[in-house]
């Protein structure tokens, strides 16, 4: 046989080998690799969704992000890197600004580390008015420092202020004060601190420690008509002439003051004159009674 066609042949049954292995390689391990490739795109697509949508998702996502951004950049609440006490006796003495009244010492007793936060425990003791108080709570709470306010012991102290002839009531008060801080970034990004100033406190209510009766009168300090004590001489409209405790002859008129209250109301039809007195918190009524038919003068009460 001709060398050419012996070669021809083998070249031939090669290449026929060569083929059937590729198909036999493409049949029998490519087609099912490429099914299960198939099947995973299909459920990896599945579990995607559609591309557009998840770009509509992701745009929603960054705008909400950029909105927390700045919710968390103009937080109301601040926390210094370090807590410093004269900076923070600084910040009590702005808060004292708008409570004059009020006496307070400040004492600074702990340092307590929290994984990258922390806060130092001060302990403020003072006495004042009940409303100067009430505004150096209201401020620690609602002002720009993260402080947290424990172990609020408020109590009742009432003395008779002499010059003014009235009780003076004010509280005392031991509070533990946590004024925190962080040394971690995101507390270290605030762009703007708010002031003292700028803080809106709630009004004030009614004082919780003042009784709406009080077992002490004051004293009439001033020397005013004690209507208890005194003597109808006269009436006529708008007008009363009465002789008070110290036998002094005093004019008085509607609204006019009076120990303990004022003339209510000068009733000449009925020769009487009605006084409003408050009697530690409670009102009571009192009439001075002109009485002609014996040339005598009296009081009676209502």
């Amino acid at each position: 046989m001709p060398y050419v066609i012996r070669n021809s042949i083998i070249l031939a049954v090669l290449l026929i080998l060569v083929g059937g292995a590729g198909a036999g390689y493409i049949y029998f391990y490519q087609e099912p690799r490429v099914e299960e490739i198939l099947a995973e795109r299909k459920q990896i697509q599945e579990q995607l969704g559609d591309a557009d949508d998840l770009f509509d998702r992701l745009v929603s996502v960054q705008e909400r992000v950029e909105v927390l951004n700045s919710s968390w950049r103009a937080r109301p609440k601040t926390l210094p890197v370090e807590e410093i006490a004269s900076n923070t006796n600084v910040y009590l003495n702005d808060i004292l600004a708008f409570s004059t009244e009020l006496d307070l010492n400040v004492f600074t007793e702990e340092e307590v580390q929290q994984n990258g936060c922390g806060y130092t425990r001060y302990h403020l003791a003072g006495q004042g008015p009940f409303e100067s108080f009430a505004r150096l709570v209201q401020y620690l709470e609602h002002g720009p420092r993260l402080i947290k306010l424990t172990n609020i012991d408020v109590r009742e102290v009432h003395s008779v202020d002499d010059e003014q002839g009235r009780i003076r009531h004010t509280v005392q008060f031991d509070i533990d004060m946590l004024a925190y801080f962080s040394t971690q970034k995101p507390f270290a990004d605030t762009l703007q601190i708010r002031t003292i100033a700028s803080t809106t406190i709630p009004g004030i209510g009614h004082n919780p420690f003042r009784s709406l009766v009080v077992p002490d009168i004051p004293p009439n300090t001033f020397n005013l008509p004690n209507v208890e004590q005194s003597t109808l001489l006269a009436i006529m409209k708008g007008r009363a002439f009465i002789s008070d405790q110290s036998n002094q002859l005093i004019m008085l008129s509607e609204g006019d003051e009076v120990y303990l209250g004022y003339v209510s109301k000068i009733m000449p039809e009925r020769r009487q004159v009605l006084f409003l007195l408050n009697k530690g918190g409670i009102i009571e009524r009192y009439m001075l009674t002109l009485r002609l038919e014996n040339q005598s003068f009296g009081k009676s009460r209502n």
